[in-house]
């Protein structure tokens, strides 16, 4: 087993990107590319621990639940391009284990896109994510649980970045921002907290 989550790895990636370490030239697209990958395998890893009855690093498996056994790569094609996220394995079941929500992923590339850019723009509730990984009667395909810790990672990812400048990665929700500055209106919270109008309040 991999000795830390896919989505830890991907959130160093993006935090790379932020301090500005990153290699593409457009920011932008790998920006929202690299928080849909966040999103989508924050949700793969709470279906995973809700099937398993652990989390990543727990051990002492109940017989016949199975086991992590590395990842395989899903590759959606989105109007970002291709996003690549890793979907974990699991062995030795009893019962065979399918993901419903890289089914449920492969219809949603817009909803999964615009979510990308709201994490930095407001962050993202319980209720985006139970949206986002819903069947199509909305019954949450998550837990309770495990919807209640991937917002509180993603909504800490949002906070440590909010106070950044992005006005660089040419967000939709930044020019948002500047055109609500330039007439003296503020929108969620003001361009500066965002960090989109170039530089901390």
């Amino acid at each position: 087993m991999d000795r830390i989550p896919a989505s830890e790895r991907t959130r160093e990636r993006l935090k790379a990107l932020m301090e500005g370490h990153g290699e593409k030239s457009d920011l932008r697209s790998e920006l929202v590319r690299l928080a849909a990958r966040l999103i989508v395998e924050e949700g793969l890893e709470g279906e995973t621990a809700d099937a398993l009855g652990r989390e990543y690093y727990m051990r002492g498996a109940a017989a016949g639940a199975g086991y992590r056994n590395g990842y395989r790569t899903g590759r959606p094609k989105t109007a970002e391009g291709m996003i690549e996220y890793a979907v974990p394995q699991i062995s030795d079941r009893a019962v065979p284990f399918r993901s419903r929500l890289r089914e449920i992923i492969r219809g949603r590339s817009e909803e999964l896109e615009a979510l990308a850019v709201e994490m930095y723009a407001r962050g993202l509730s319980t209720r985006d994510i139970e949206a986002l990984f819903a069947d199509e009667r909305g019954q949450s395909l998550l837990s309770r649980t495990a919807v209640s810790e991937i917002t509180q990672r993603l909504w800490a990812e949002y906070e440590a970045f909010a106070s950044r400048d992005l006005s660089e990665f040419d967000l939709p929700v930044c020019r948002r921002h500047r055109r609500a500055a330039a007439s003296g209106a503020t929108a969620r919270g003001g361009a500066g907290r965002l960090g989109c109008a170039g530089g901390r309040p």
